[in-house]
């Protein structure tokens, strides 16, 4: 695969352990053979892979594995995965989801392969936001963006342990991450966690005000600009909700005086988010 992107012992560890493979490590494999092999289409492969992990992911009973390379393992799970086992929910019914978005700082200006290398790292840091926060990979249900993804997650998950999760993972999984990428490819997503009921179409796809909401805040000029000009490598926006029902109460982990009120502009109105600013050290 190439110096510093994952090592044979990391691809037998995680095909030998009686667990599943991170996605994130499966999409990388895929995608380096699907290249390799005359006459077959990566991006092909990569989709007919991703509907074999989904099956794989709803029928394991075992946690899924941390062996996802080039992202850091200093944060313990906040709590033990579960094994439960969730149902897509049938078509037209809306059902609660927590919602995470994120999309990649200037996706367009990059060629094809660091595009490549950009959304590796994009859906192996999603990955680990997952573990940490333990969310079953059955209870997740991602949607790829091209320049990032919308991640559905089975809201009996725990708000807090998810904005928890992102909070600690992030920061310090960019810090490793962009240590040791070129300049090129330094990884700066914008992130939205938002709350409501999404409902399933006939052709597998996901709708719903919050849904679109959240888009919106994701490609706001507010959360753009705090990436712009603050001094993180991310930023990270949640929705009123998350805030009214998880920020506000001030949890162990989750500092209400660190989320700061925003209006983004709508067709129908002023939308009110909130910002992520941590306070100096």
């Amino acid at each position: 695969m190439g110096t510093g992107v994952v090592s044979s012992s990391r691809i037998h560890d995680a095909f030998t352990k009686p667990r599943l493979p991170t996605w994130g490590l499966v999409e990388m494999l895929v995608t380096e053979l699907g290249g390799r092999t005359p006459g077959a289409d990566a991006a092909v492969e990569v989709k007919r892979f991703h509907a074999l992990w989904d099956a794989a992911a709803e029928a394991v009973s075992f946690p899924q594995s941390t062996d996802e390379p080039g992202l850091a393992h200093e944060v313990a799970p906040a709590v033990p995965q579960t094994v439960a086992v969730t149902h897509v929910p049938a078509a037209g019914s809306p059902v609660l989801q927590s919602l995470l978005l994120a999309d990649i700082e200037r996706f367009s200006r990059r060629d094809d392969v660091e595009q490549a290398y950009m959304r590796r790292m994009l859906f192996g840091l999603l990955d680990r936001v997952a573990e940490v926060a333990g969310v079953h990979p059955a209870a997740r249900r991602q949607a790829d963006r091209g320049d990032g993804a919308i991640e559905l997650i089975d809201a009996t998950f725990p708000m807090a342990n998810l904005l928890r999760a992102v909070l600690a993972v992030v920061p310090a999984e960019l810090r490793t991450l962009n240590r040791l990428a070129s300049d090129s490819v330094q990884l700066r997503p914008r992130l939205v966690l938002a709350t409501g009921n999404v409902s399933r179409d006939e052709h597998d796809g996901w709708t719903g005000v919050a849904l679109n909401d959240a888009c919106r805040l994701l490609d706001a000029e507010a959360v753009r600009a705090a990436l712009r000009g603050g001094t993180d490598t991310y930023a990270l926006c949640v929705s009123d909700a998350v805030y009214q029902t998880t920020v506000r109460h001030d949890h162990p982990g989750i500092s209400v005086a660190e989320f700061h009120e925003i209006a983004v502009p709508t067709k129908k109105g002023m939308l009110r988010a909130w910002l992520y600013q941590p306070l100096p050290a």
